[in-house]
Formats: C-alpha cells, structure tokens, sequence
C-alpha cells in the first residue's frame, strides 16, 4: 500500500535481495537511493545519501572536451568529466557481488561502476575511451537516413532520423540512451575515458528502442524519465567510484550543456479538499510534514491552501490529486477508517439490449476482430446523408453519422497510413436518420472494416493465400448469425453505392433487410484513403435482436452410419452457387444431412462460359441404415432436376 510492491525476496550468499514492481509513473523508484527515500519518508527516519568526494587534480576539462547539442528537443542536458590515467582492472568483490545480485555482469572497473550509479541513482551513464573520440567532441544529433552503428553487442544497426544518437567529429560513437557504440568502447587497453551523464526525452529514447528492439537497463529508465537535476550529481560518483579502483587523475570541471532547463513545478493542494477525497481529517500540518519527508518544499500558504515545490525526480506529480495521493500514502492508506455506505442499495443488471450487444462483441472478437469506437459526430462529408448539428462544438464535428462505415474506414486509413496492413476492426454503434416526416431516427448497427490478413504472417504459407476476401467476410457474418441463432439468412447480389460491382451483398431473412456487406470499390478506397482489398459490412442491431434465438430448435443425432457421394456438376458461368445447391437439397430431402462445394473449374476440357461445380452431399437416415441403391436413386434424381432447371451435364468424380 505504500506505492511499492516486492514481488520477490531472495538470499544470495547471507544477503537478501528484494525484487520490487515499479509502477510506470514512479522511475524515481528504479534506483536503491529512491526506494531508500521512499522508505525513509513513509517511518520518518533520516535518509543517508552516498558521500561523494572527487579530487580534481587534472587539466581543466574544457579543454579536453567539448560538447554540441544540436537536437536540445530530445536531449535538454548533457554533462561529462573526463578522468585520464587510469587502470582498466576487475571491479572489487563487494561491487561484483552486488551487480550479479541485480542480474548483471561484471565486466570492468569502468563499466561496473557505471551500472553500479545507475543501480544506485537511476542515472544511466555511459564511458567511452577517450582516445577513440575522434576531435574529442561529443555532437548530440539526430541519425542521418541509412546512417549505420556497430553496437557494443557487435550488431550493425541501420538507423533513420527518427533515432538519436552520440557522434564524435567523424562517425556516431553511441545509440543516445539505449547503448554505446563497439569502435569506442572501453578494453583493458584503455587510459583515459570520457564519462556521460545526460538526461535525454523519454519518448525519443521509447522511440528509438522500439525502432532497433533494443531494451537495456538505459533505456528503461530513460523511457520512464529519469531526474533531469541529478546528472552531475551522478557524474561524481561515478567518477569517485572509478578512481578508488583504478586509479587516475579527473579533470578540473564538468561539462554541462542544459539549453532547455527543466525547472521543478509549482502545485497547490487544500487541506479541505484533501480531507474529502481521502476520507478523514487532515490537518495542515500533517500535509507539510508528509510532503517534505518526501523531498518536497512548502513555498506559499493561504487559507485552505498550500503550494508544493516539486522536485525534478518526481515527474508523475503535476496536480493537486497526485499530492493528496502521496498524503494518504504517507499517512497509510490502512489506517483509513472502514466505513459502511449508508442508504438504499439495489442490485443491477445489464439491459437486455446491453447483453446482446457484449455477446455480439465477444462472437466477432473471436472471429480475430477488435472493437473500436468512433464519435457519433463526424465531419460533412459529399453526397452522404447526414444530419447537421445545429449548434456544433467545431466545423469538423458538424454533423451526425448516417452510417458506421465512414468511420470504420476513418480507423482503416489512420492504421494504413502508419504501416498497420492487418486491420479488423467493428463497432457496435449509433447512427441517425431522418424519416419522411422530418422527424430524427436514431438507431443501434453492427459494422465492421478488414484488410490484409486476420492470421498475420506465417513462416510457411504464403501470405497471400491469407489475404482477407469476400468469403472470409461472409464467413463470419454466418458465423455471428449461427451462433445468435438466426436461421435462413440470404446474401443476396446487389448494386451499391461505393461498393465493388460484383463484391457486394444485401443480408435479408425473407423479406426483412439486415444490412449490407462487400469490397469498397477501388474509387471509394481511393477517396477514403484505404487499400483496395478492404471489406465492410454493417448490420442493424435491433433487428438482429429481433431474430436471435427465435427458429432455434433440436434435433438428436442419427445413430446410422452416412453414406458420402461426391457430384460434379458443370453449369453455365451465371449459375450460381446457391441456385444448384437449393435444388440438390430440394430434391435429396431428409436424406441430405450436409453438402459443401471442394472444388469449382474452369477451363479446358470445358467449353467456354461453362464451369464445373464439385459437391461432397452425405446422405443419412435417422430410422435406418441407408442401402447403396438408395443414395445412386437420389443421385439420379438429382442429375434429373438440374438438367431440366439448369441444362446442366456431369461428370464422373
């Protein structure tokens, strides 16, 4: 309850070691000196800081280095000391010991010393050899398109503009805030190191990871936002661990480039409000005491109000709430006082119309869709029926949506646009209609937008064999359907606007519409911003409530054996599929239990305009075990009809 979770405590060697969970906004805690602070605050003891003392007995730094920031956006700070004369040896035992506690390998004095600050004060440092900085001057750029970097791991990287990196006068020496650079990275051969202490933006260093799928001990604290204020701090200690082990001599000064300063911030909290939300009295007093056990300082006071100078290491206080939270933290939130609520309580439900629609959801995200939501207000839009607001909050929220497909297809552009090819997505949302009257309709549809591939991309297929389609889609519109227990669905070819000639669909149960499903045709992708290939369909839900569940029924299994027969049948090209199945089953009856199309050919040996349609019908009797003569009887029969309604011939299979 103290803002701070030990996951784990285990002993090596006699000593124990305390694996913690930190919390995203708290990178103070991703140090022993910020967990030490924190715990210091909440029992009200003293808090030991590491004693630094530095001789500085060398040249004047600035003259053995200089420093150019010329991205100041990602990089507000760089500091670095320069330390000559020295050893590269094997760390001590003591610090050896604690960095394999905490997961790391010792390497060198240098480089131990390094992760032993950064264990120690969260502070990421980095050493390089001094003698391998060309000019010996560090530029803070940004990479240049196709500009390439050996890491110390050995791995050629590509990089683009988007990465920043540390260069000396010549080539990139260090990936800023993630890791150092192979050609100047510290050997036993090395004498003289350039020390970095910097504080670099957290969402250029995310970035740039993400980019390389690098994540280091750096870059995680670097992601989170380090204390900007602490870097020399920082610097001095390591340059003080480095010397008690190697030796040498640092150099007079630092070098401490800070062009955009980060100052600590200002928030108010009132004792009154913070009574309130915390659910006990809180006195004045009590807050000051609290907030500056943890580093905080009162500037101002007023009636009912205290402003708090927050430092630099706290970067998740920016209001009054945060400061609250820390008060009750502090006082223990298990010291709260249980209360019981007062006055009548009932138990709810969901709607009717609400269970419908989260069992709706939970079908079509297991069919690999992801549900979104869009504004029921969009921007007006050509030649689409919309209602216009009268009194719109801004010109790109005019008017009201007359479909989910625009807005779906909103989603589809914004997630191509950025490299995103596998996109499902659907919303159970409200459009609005006006009637004949004038009067407004507001209803409740089903829509969805899919391109690319559901399955993403596989070693051993080729991906475009996964390619969404038309089936697929149609696939799982009948997989919804099934599951709702909505029986006698048709998909019936059509004309519509925006969609593909031949691609598209009205979804009707006899003579009630439910909706429509297709490809958007190339001119309305081009318009809309979308590949090609994209699909949509849109559902009205009460309807779909309407005829859930109402023609479900059951029927035991047949407990004789089913004979299987496989019929080739070759129609003309504009013979649909439904048409020569609806006549098999009218003809086959009862007997038919299931029949499913494997195969559709064209081509030679078939005259042209002609194609050959291949069943697999499984015939089974629910009375009796069906004898051969009885299924070629019904197979006969069939051949029969579909000559006579299709002029269609066989072949045999």
């Amino acid at each position: 309850m103290a803002g701070l979770e030990v996951e784990e405590i285990r002993e090596i060697e006699g000593q124990k070691v305390f694996s913690t969970y930190v919390t995203p906004n708290r990178p103070d805690l991703l140090s022993v000196f910020g967990v030490a602070r924190n715990i210091a605050a909440l029992l009200d003891i003293p808090l030991k800081t590491p004693a630094v003392e530095l001789p500085e007995t060398g040249e004047d730094v600035n003259k053995l280095v200089s420093v150019d920031i010329q991205t100041p956006v990602n990089c507000p700070r760089y500091s670095a000391r320069v330390i000559t004369g020295i050893k590269v040896v094997d760390s001590p035992k003591w610090m050896q010991d604690r960095l394999i506690a905490a997961g790391m390998r010792p390497i060198n004095n240098v480089v131990d010393s390094t992760n032993y600050v950064l264990l120690e004060m969260g502070q990421p440092l980095h050493a390089f050899d001094y003698d391998l900085v060309a000019g010996h001057k560090i530029i803070v750029r940004q990479a240049g398109p196709g500009e390439k970097i050996t890491t110390i791991d050995g791995e050629e990287r590509e990089l683009d503009p988007t990465v920043m990196l540390i260069a000396d006068a010549k080539n990139a020496v260090a990936v800023a805030g993630v890791m150092g650079g192979f050609d100047s990275e510290v050997t036993s051969k090395t004498t003289n190191i350039l020390l970095e202490s910097a504080y670099f933006n957290r969402l250029s260093i995310r970035r740039t990871a993400r980019k390389l799928q690098m994540s280091t001990e750096a870059s995680y604290r670097f992601e989170r936002g380090i204390d900007p204020g602490a870097t020399i701090q920082a610097l001095d200690r390591v340059a003080q661990l480095i010397t008690e082990t190697g030796g040498g001599s640092v150099a007079a000064g630092y070098v401490d480039m800070y062009p955009s300063r980060i100052e600590p911030v200002e928030v108010s909290i009132r004792p009154s409000r913070a009574s309130m939300i915390l659910g006990f009295d809180v006195t004045e007093k009590q807050i000051e005491d609290y907030l500056t056990r943890l580093g905080m300082s009162i500037t101002r006071k007023e009636a009912d109000k205290l402003d708090v100078l927050v430092p630099t290491f706290r970067p998740d206080i920016t209001r009054e709430e945060d400061l609250i939270e820390e008060v009750g933290i502090i006082y223990g939130y298990e010291r709260i006082p249980d209360t019981l609520p007062s006055g009548l309580s009932m138990q709810g439900r969901d709607s009717d119309q609400g269970l419908f629609a989260t069992k709706i959801s939970s079908i079509l995200i297991s069919a690999g869709l992801q549900e979104v939501t869009t504004s029921s207000m969009v921007t007006k839009a050509e030649n689409v029926d919309q209602i216009a607001i009268k009194n719109p909050l801004n010109d790109d929220l005019c008017c009201l949506r007359g479909n989910l497909m625009l807005d779906l297809l909103g989603v589809v552009s914004y997630n191509s646009t950025r490299g995103i090819r596998d996109i499902g997505a659907f919303e159970i949302g409200h459009v609005f209609g006006s009637q004949d009257e004038g009067l407004l309709v507001e209803k409740l549809c089903v829509g969805s937008a899919i391109t690319g591939s559901l399955w993403g991309q596989t070693w051993n297929i080729d991906r475009s064999s996964l390619e969404v389609d038309f089936f697929l889609l149609k696939g799982i519109l009948e997989n919804l359907f099934e599951r709702l227990g909505i029986m006698g669905v048709n998909f019936k070819p059509a004309t519509l606007i925006d969609f593909h000639p031949t691609r598209a669909a009205i979804i009707a149960v006899g003579d009630m519409q439910l909706g429509v499903m297709g490809q958007i045709n190339p001119q309305a992708a081009a318009r809309y911003d979308v590949p090609e290939r994209t699909y949509v369909f849109e559902l009205d839900f009460d309807q779909l409530m309407e005829l859930s569940g109402k023609t479900g029924s059951y029927r035991p299994l047949s407990r004789y054996p089913a004979v299987t027969r496989d019929l080739a049948v070759i129609v003309a090209d504009d013979v649909s599929y439904k048409r020569v199945a609806d006549l098999i089953s009218e003809e086959a009856g009862d007997l038919l239990e299931s029949l499913s199309l494997f195969d559709v050919y064209t081509g030679t040996p078939l005259p042209a305009g002609q194609k050959n349609l291949a069943f697999s019908a499984v015939f089974r009797s629910r009375e009796r075990t069906l004898r051969d003569e009885e299924v070629d009887d019904s197979l006969e029969r069939i051949r029969q009809l579909l000559a006579a309604e299709l002029n269609a011939s066989f072949r045999d299979t």
